[in-house]
Order: structure tokens, then sequence, then C-alpha cells
């Protein structure tokens, strides 16, 4: 029987793959991750929660603090964590959520997964960026697939066919790719090639959905249990769960990732600690500098990271000339330049984001959704620029 005629929990393939395109809008707003099933758990190992700094100990001013947390809250935010210098400064949820709930990661996950491919390379069971990724998939040895690398996956630059073509059926390749309880072999055995690896920059879920087909065949584990040992344990971080296409199938690697917004917070410090934990280097000593290099596509997007300089008044995700951006409000706003030429980003849809500048040594969580249709959209330069700008003038009031 073949994938698309087999049978899963009592339903054929196109049965589940009808109904899901026609209830994913349910995915959206608070408690939309309970459409995601089947779910696969990704132990973690909290060790607490950080607690907020009190207020003679913080090195944001308040007023800067409150200012960014009144953005947040009245812009549908469900948490807020802001971290610097070595402490909490700030945590606030809304919208029922708390500390222990997870959130709906939506394109986060690229990023994490990013941090996982850099956590098999420190672990040896990849050996290079440069690798070809057939090396860890089989199937596509000695196919047109075979010259991509995983440096070509990390800067979305995979040569495989985008995803989004317009005005496709329910049954066409843009939706099995995603909704399909077999959309990994649809990945493997029916997505062309549409340019050269490594000669165009593609933003898709598709390239990110080789990253779990990497780490399985690289380790020889489960992807949650990989991303489990390697990341979350390490760095003493509460866990989730992960959407599977079908019972024991895989996750997608560009979306659907439910981890509490702490969780998120710790991997932001990460970066900005050089991929050191505790005194212990998890990732290769060559990421930050590999990580945080403008690919040569898209000079906007690094090594499975976004970065926030030099500045874009709107900063797409999709290639300039894709149809998606034929919307009134395309890609993400920002009213002016980052005030740190550093900053870089963990970004998904809806304003989600985790803000990393270096420099400062400071990480801000964003989890949410986007303001309604009535209020002005997501300014994706305020939340930090606010936060820096009070760090700024706090520095200047106690300098001689």
């Amino acid at each position: 029987m073949g994938a698309q005629a087999a049978l899963v929990g009592g339903q054929t393939t196109e049965e589940i793959l009808v109904r899901r395109f026609n209830t994913q809008g349910q995915t959206g707003g608070p408690g939309g991750y309970k459409w995601y099933e089947p779910t696969e758990a990704i132990a973690g190992a909290h060790d607490g929660f950080f607690a907020v700094a009190q207020p003679e100990e913080r090195t944001i001013p308040e007023d800067a603090l409150a200012e960014a947390r009144a953005y947040a809250r009245r812009n549908r935010s469900e948490s807020l964590l802001v971290w610097h210098r070595g402490a909490l400064q700030s945590a606030d949820y809304w919208m029922g959520l708390g500390p222990s709930d997870v959130v709906n990661s939506r394109s986060m996950h690229k990023m994490a997964g990013g941090l996982l491919v850099a956590r098999a390379i420190a672990d040896g069971h990849i050996d290079s960026l440069d690798d070809s990724v057939a090396r860890y998939i089989p199937r596509w040895r000695g196919t047109d697939k075979e010259p991509m690398t995983i440096r070509n996956v990390l800067q979305m630059s995979s040569g495989l066919r985008w995803f989004g073509i317009r005005d496709e059926p329910v049954t066409g390749l843009s939706s099995r790719r995603y909704l399909s309880p077999y959309w990994d072999e649809v990945l493997l055995d029916e997505v062309p090639m549409s340019f050269t690896p490594g000669s165009e920059y593609d933003y898709s879920d598709m390239t990110a959905d080789v990253m779990p087909h990497i780490i399985e065949g690289a380790t020889g584990k489960r992807y949650a249990e990989y991303f489990s040992e390697a990341l979350l344990e390490p760095l003493g971080a509460r866990g989730g769960f992960i959407w599977v296409n079908r019972e024991g199938g895989m996750p997608h690697g560009g979306c659907c990732l439910m981890l509490p917004s702490e969780t998120w917070l710790r991997f932001g410090l990460l970066v900005i600690n050089g991929g050191a934990w505790n005194g212990r280097q998890l990732l290769p000593d060559y990421w930050m500098t590999e990580m945080l290099t403008p690919s040569p596509n898209n000079e906007h997007f690094g090594l499975m990271v976004w970065l926030g300089s030099p500045h874009a008044e709107r900063r797409l995700f999709h290639r300039p000339d894709s149809w998606l951006n034929d919307v009134p409000q395309p890609g993400v706003y920002h009213s002016e330049p980052y005030l740190a030429d550093d900053l870089i980003l963990f970004d998904g849809s809806e304003g989600r984001s985790v803000m990393i500048v270096p420099s400062e040594q400071l990480v801000i969580v964003r989890t949410g959704f986007r303001p309604l249709p009535d209020q002005p959209e997501w300014d994706n330069a305020f939340l930090p620029n606010t936060v820096i700008s009070g760090i700024k003038r706090a520095m200047s009031d106690t300098t001689p």
C-alpha cells in the first residue's frame, strides 16, 4: 500500500490531509497549539525558573521596562522576558499563559534546529558544514540532491523547489509537504530541485524540514530524543512536545515545536555565551563566526539565524519575487534601525522572537500574536530599541 492510500489511525492519508487542511486555521490564537496531533514529548531537565532581579539590582531602568511591557501587552503578547548582563530583569505573562506553559514556536524552530545541527557537529555526529546532506540521507545519494550541503540548508539555499505554489489543490505538493501524514516521503521522493545549491536564497519550511532528517541520519536517534539530550538537558531547560506527521513519524524542522518561553530564553543565553553553558562548550568554537556571517544570497540571513543589520524597513521572509510578498504589509516591519549593529533574531511569525544582542549581553523573548486588524502592525524595532535606549540612558547618568 503506497503512502497516498495508506491507512493511519483508521483514516486514509487523503482523509487526514483534507481534515488538516480544512482546520489548520485553528492553530492561531491562545491554545492553538492543541490542534497539533499526534505529538511526541521532548523531555527537559529543568533546574528551576530564573528569579527576577530585585528592583535595586536591575541594570535596565524601570521606565524602559514598563514601556516595553506596555507595548507587548497591548499588542496581544503571551510573554515578555528581558535578560541583561547576567540577570532576568523582567518576566511577564498574559492571555492565561504561565511560566510552565508551552508556546507555539512557529518559525523560531528553524533557528533552534540550527543550534541542534551545531551540537551534532560538536558531538562528532556530523563532520562538517560542507558535508553533503546525502551523507546523512541515504535515499538522496546518487541523485541531483547530492550536491546540497548542510551549509546550503542552514543558509536557506538548498536548491529545493520553493513550497508555495499559488492556487494548488488540497492534494497538491504544497499541501502534502506540510499536512500529509507522509510528508517525509513527499519531501524525499517528490520535491524537485529548482536551482543549484548555494546559488540563490529561498526561505522555505521545506528546506528546514531537511534538518530532522539530517539529525536522525547522523545520530541514529529520534529527533525529539536528540533535541532533549543535546540542548534541553545541558541547558537545564524545561521540555515540551513537537508535532509529528503520524505516530512514530517525522516532525517538521521549521515549525510546530512547543516549548515554554523560558526555554527560548536559555537558547538566547547559549548564543550570547558563545555556545558555552556553565563552563561547557556545547557548540563548535567557530559557530558564532559562521552563524553571524551573512549568507552570499541574503545579507539579513546568516547560518539559520536572522541578522538585524543592515536596516530594512521591511525585512522579507521570502525571496523578493515571491507572490507571498504581494500583500499590503509583507515581511517584518522595522520603524527604525536597531540600536545595536550585532542584534540577531530567532524570528517566527506574528512577532514571535528571541532578540539577542551579544555586545549588551541582552536577550529579549516575546511570544504571542499579531495586533488586531484595526491596530498598527507589530514594530519589530520597538522592544529592543526601547530597552537599549534605557540601558544607554542609565549608563550616561552614572558616567562622571
